[in-house]
């Protein structure tokens, strides 16, 4: 769905960016404020929400946490829902829907008898039996150094008969993770590793996501670059009609689930012209999830208290969402954007998001909308309007002397369902699996080539872990974009205007303690010249 030209304006005015013309706070005499501010959202506020978080999961500890389908996950939405209706300021919705959640049993593989470190992608379909010698091809490619061309297997056209029931080791890049997976299976390929191409983190394992069940596809595990380059290697090494043989086994099961996203709008506010944040509120189930996403969510939850409590109501409608099931595939976030209709789409003027905010080894991020830290990927259109919307966190940090840099616009949180409908987004983020350079270092301390959130997907991603000096950046940040969407600024009044003339300090005459002259009885003469006669009636 494309952007309207009435959305764009309607951003734009929003925002305070210069269009120029009419604005309905001084048309309307709206005595709103006069300059955005950040409400007065702070760190300490933050962290008080993420307390809270943080102790609905670590009490179920043995039952997931906070993931999909948790008694956590459900007592984290009762909280948030609460928070919020005490406030009176919002109309609050829990929205249900219903998930396929999916667990493991056995994941193993083997080459030539030497057993691979692999982790299964999510939605991926499982070996009815376990798979004994499968030989191992490679796609169609005429140069394997550069992680590139046709060894991404983007396409069944990438491979050759020797995918044929065949084990296909495919690179990470390109494409989505799902459509590798199905151009294996179209090929005919019996099982799939994926292997990342991040050379700065080589032994970090992929933890793919295949978006979405593929129909009868191939089953698809990920891993490592150097092991899957030290695979790479032996396969290009092996002698002509002699592959090498692996064995795969990879069990699992579907069930589906019911969860829950949570919806907030203020009951103040122009309900046309939506302004929407959000969060993803459900962890994964290794581990208690604080900063991620525990973080991002009580920021929510700190600027809507916040807000509520400003002394004018907002302009334009403000709307919060706290998504379910984002970790196995942004499905909250998607499915709440595919139930609007088009009407109501429209009525979404702009979208940020909050993914992790409190890393250990933190970056000031923002999503690089307009690609001038980090290019926009191929396939990727970013809305137009989401460059005016990540200015309104570059230009604050320009207030505050804060250094900050672009993060890859790349749908891979829960703005892509908006991005896709042609909704302006923006949000912030304080890194996760990427790996922190001497430049993020110089600017924002930490350690160079550790992860930026060394706890990332880890039981180790608690409150004791979060760092206090990120969300003490973040939280502001987020407050001063809430205030800035929703309110239109209204002018100053004026200074009255000084007197023409100085008054002088004494009396130019001083006056007489005796009439100068006695008032005259005949009422036809002619009048005196003393001013302390009676004027005239006729």
């Amino acid at each position: 769905m494309k952007l309207r030209t009435k959305t764009w304006l309607a951003v734009t005015a929003a925002t305070g960016l210069a269009l120029g013309g009419f604005s309905p706070a001084l048309a309307t005499g709206n005595a709103g404020p006069t300059e955005h501010t950040d409400m007065g959202v702070t760190g300490d506020a933050v962290m008080e929400h993420l307390q809270e978080i943080s102790d609905i999961s670590t009490s179920h500890s043995d039952e997931g946490f906070r993931a999909l389908g948790t008694p956590g996950y459900e007592e984290a939405v009762e909280y948030v829902e609460q928070t919020l209706e005490a406030t009176g300021a919002f109309d609050v919705e829990r929205q249900a829907f219903e998930v396929e959640d999916q667990t493991f049993g056995e994941v193993a593989v083997s080459v030539d008898g030497e057993e691979l470190e692999v982790t299964p992608a999510s939605y991926t379909e499982g070996t009815e039996e376990p798979l004994a010698d499968l030989p191992v091809a490679l796609p169609v490619d005429d140069d394997y150094s550069d992680l590139a061309g046709g060894q991404l297997g983007c396409a069944a056209s990438d491979f050759d008969d020797s995918a044929e029931g065949a084990l296909v080791l495919v690179a990470r890049g390109s494409c989505s993770f799902g459509e590798k997976t199905q151009a294996a299976t179209d090929a005919g390929a019996a099982a799939v590793i994926l292997y990342n191409n991040d050379t700065s983190a080589p032994d970090e394992t992929l933890n793919a996501t295949l978006g979405e069940r593929v129909e009868n596809g191939a089953p698809t595990v990920g891993t490592s670059y150097n092991i899957g380059n030290d695979l790479l290697t032996k396969i290009e090494g092996a002698a002509e009609g002699e592959p090498l043989l692996a064995d795969f086994t990879l069990e699992t099961e579907y069930t589906t689930s019911t969860t829950w996203n949570v919806i907030a709008e203020t009951k103040a506010g122009d309900h046309d012209n939506v302004q929407m944040f959000g969060a993803h509120l459900d962890g994964v189930p290794e581990g208690p999830g604080v900063n991620d996403n525990g973080s991002g969510s009580a920021a929510l939850l700190a600027s809507a208290e916040a807000l509520a409590e400003q002394p004018t109501e907002n302009d334009n409608a403000i709307r919060f969402g706290w998504w379910g099931a984002e970790e196995v595939g942004l499905v909250g976030s998607t499915h709440y954007v595919e139930s609007l209709s088009e009407s109501e789409v429209s009525k979404v003027k702009s979208y940020m998001n909050f993914d992790m905010i409190g890393s250990d080894n933190y970056i000031v991020g923002t999503l690089d909308s307009d690609g001038s830290d980090v290019p926009i990927p191929d396939g990727v259109n970013v809305p137009e309007g989401s460059t005016e919307l990540e200015k309104v966190f570059t230009d604050y940090f320009d207030t505050q002397d804060q250094k900050n840099i672009g993060t890859e616009f790349s749908g891979r949180s829960d703005y892509q369902a908006f991005m896709l409908a042609g909704i302006p987004a923006s949000g912030l983020f304080s890194g996760a699996d990427g790996t922190k350079t001497e430049q993020e270092a110089e600017w924002f301390g930490g350690t160079v080539g550790e992860k930026h959130d060394t706890n990332y997907h880890q039981p180790t991603d608690t409150i004791e872990n979060v760092s206090k000096e990120s969300i003490d950046i973040f939280a502001p940040a987020i407050g001063y974009a809430v205030h800035t969407l929703g309110y239109d600024l209204s002018e100053a009044p004026a200074p009255t205007d000084p007197p023409t003339t100085p008054p002088t300090d004494p009396p130019t005459e001083t006056p007489t303690d005796d009439p100068t002259g006695a008032p005259t009885d005949d009422p036809t003469g002619a009048p005196t010249d003393d001013p302390t006669e009676a004027p005239d009636e006729r």
